[in-house]
Formats: C-alpha cells, structure tokens, sequence
C-alpha cells in the first residue's frame, strides 16, 4: 500500500509537470486532457484518477508555484511590512524570486499570457482574482500606515497609491515576462520602484532605498548575485 501511494505521487506530479509544459508551450485553451496524458506518457484514464477535469488540473498546477504577489504581498500577516522601505524590499525580492525559481516564472507567463478566462477557465479567475485582491488590501494598509506617520505625500490617498503602485511593478513584470527574460528584471524594476517611491514620499522620509550610497551598494550585492548565479 505504501508503494503504491508513492507511486499515486510520482504519477501525479509528472501529470502536473506535464500540464504546465503544455500549457506553456501552447496555451491553457488550446491543450487537452489527451495532450497532457500523451506528453506524460499516460492514460486519459490516469488523469481522470487524479484530476475530474482540466480546470481542477490547473487550479493543482497553480498552487504548487509560489507566485510572488502570494508569497511577499499577502494580507496574512502585513505587521512587518508597515514602510515604503519594506515595500520596496519586498519587491526587489519579489523580482529576484521570479529570476530564480523557474516554475514560479513558467506558471506566472501562463497566468497572465497563455490563459483566457473564459469557458470552464472562469473560476480559474477567481482565485486569480483573490490573490490580486489580496495583496492590494496589504499595499493599502502600508501606504496607510506611511500616510499616518506623515510620510505619503498629501496628494496621494493609501488606495490610489496602492493602485499606481501595483501597476508599476505589475507592468515591469508582464513586460519582463512578454519579451521573455530580454532583460535584468531586478535592476529595472529597482530603478521603477525607486521612482515610483520618490514620487509617493515626502521629502525627508526615512527611505534608505532613496539615499545615493544604497544604490552603490545594492548594485554590488546584484553583481555578486548574478556572478553566483552564472557559476
């Protein structure tokens, strides 16, 4: 029994590696059951055993990836993310986790780029859709908590701000993701978020993103990154 739950396991995830490669390479709309069994090597009767249809497939395909406006922007515990300068720490990470995790890269682009949301894909939507809501509501509560120490300026309410913020690093990202990898998305997206920040803070805010001497040394710490990376 305990051999066969292991092998239960291993089918399912080459049925999930499967999926995801298909939807990749062709789109959500375009591929069928019978393409993931085929590109597996399995049954369409194995995946019924594992999967009742293609949505439920890609619901298990999505959460395996950690996606990064789930993993660094969720609501669920935004105490420690009360600052611009943390919002801008959570990007970065953000950016330089999407760089490095190829399955979170791959189920991102098929998210936003080989989906429509259409049909039996409607529900798909809607986790989307909370997950997206999700980390607005903790941008907001940072950009309450920066307005209420005095920090935000006067012509930006938390919900705009959040807004303009999110699509700033959302825009960097799809377009990251459009040209496929055509360029660094850490430095870019530093340079926008930075930016972005100047345009939402006061002058004299405690941002140490927007002093000089940190982008000397953020650009050091990037350089030693990718020279480990290349490695």
């Amino acid at each position: 029994m305990r051999r066969t739950k292991e092998d239960a396991l291993l089918t399912r995830e080459a049925i999930l590696d499967a999926a995801e490669a298909r939807f990749y390479d062709f789109g959500v709309a375009s591929t069928t059951l019978s393409h993931i069994a085929a590109a597996a090597g399995l049954t369409r009767g194995a995946i019924y055993w594992h999967f009742p249809n293609k949505l439920e497939l890609f619901r298990a395909m999505h959460e395996r990836a950690k996606l990064p406006q789930e993993a660094f922007f969720s609501d669920e515990s935004p105490g420690a993310r009360r600052s611009l300068e943390e919002l801008y720490t959570n990007s970065i990470e953000a950016f330089r986790h999407l760089e490095r995790d190829e399955r979170a890269r791959r189920v991102l682009t098929i998210l936003l780029l080989r989906c429509e949301y259409v049909g039996e894909m409607q529900d798909a939507m809607m986790r989307r859709t909370d997950a997206d809501n999700a980390m607005h509501r903790t941008i907001t509560a940072i950009f309450a908590a920066v307005q209420y120490r005095g920090e935000l300026k006067p012509e930006w309410k938390p919900e705009i701000a959040a807004t303009a913020y999110v699509c700033a690093v959302g825009g960097v990202i799809l377009e990251w993701l459009r040209s496929e990898r055509g360029f660094d998305l850490v430095t870019v997206g530093g340079n926008v978020v930075r930016s972005v920040i100047v345009g939402f803070a006061c002058p004299g805010a405690p941002v140490a993103c927007l002093e000089e001497k940190s982008f000397a040394a953020e650009a050091a710490c990037g350089g030693e990154d990718q020279a480990v990376v290349r490695s």
